[in-house]
């Protein structure tokens, strides 16, 4: 059975973006082996759960960074990663989606999807991803449907901002790692 991993970038202090959604405490900092284990996390999944407001943003983002010549060989990868990766965007209204490799999964409720994610966790192929939007990571959290957590942590605390967790979870520590950068991938199974 395929297992659903929730990868997410987070700040020391626990938070996934500032209060307003920024993102700009990200390290920046060139770091090969840390893109080189992205996209090998990418490649793991072959199809990732994403909310229709997020996918509106990432995926023509990954989709234009693919074709523009100034793109580093390094975003490139992950590139070429986010877009070989089938995308299920949720949503709870019908939606036209113009990407390619992507389909609408319509939940009106919490069973929705529930039932749906067991429907793709039983049907062939590698690892499910969600890669992000923080309203689904929270439900998928509440839910219970993540069967392991990765978080690159940024070593920057931003004090207050939107965090996955809204009650408690607790974790069992899978594996650790440490780059270059001072980022720290942290891998947690729920207990």
């Amino acid at each position: 059975m395929r297992k659903v991993f929730l990868y997410m970038t987070m700040t020391f202090d626990g938070f996934f973006s500032g209060p307003n959604g920024e993102l700009d405490w990200m390290v920046q900092a060139p770091d090969q082996e840390l893109n080189d284990d992205i996209v090998a996390l990418l490649k793991s999944a072959d199809a990732g759960f994403i909310g229709y407001p997020t996918a509106s943003g990432i995926i023509p983002y990954w989709a234009d960074a693919a074709k523009n010549p100034s793109t580093s060989k390094g975003e490139l990868a992950i590139a070429n990663a986010v877009n070989t990766m089938h995308s299920i965007v949720i949503s709870n209204r019908e939606e036209k989606l113009e990407w390619e490799n992507s389909e609408l999964l319509l939940v009106k409720n919490d069973n929705d999807l529930v039932e749906a994610v067991a429907k793709f966790k039983r049907q062939p192929g590698k690892n499910l991803g969600v890669p992000g939007g923080i309203r689904t990571a929270q439900t998928f959290v509440r839910l219970g449907l993540i069967d392991e957590y990765i978080f690159m942590v940024h070593p920057v605390a931003i004090g207050n901002g939107k965090g996955v967790f809204t009650h408690r979870v607790n974790l069992e520590l899978v594996s650790a790692k440490t780059y270059k950068s001072g980022v720290m991938r942290m891998c947690y199974r729920p207990r």
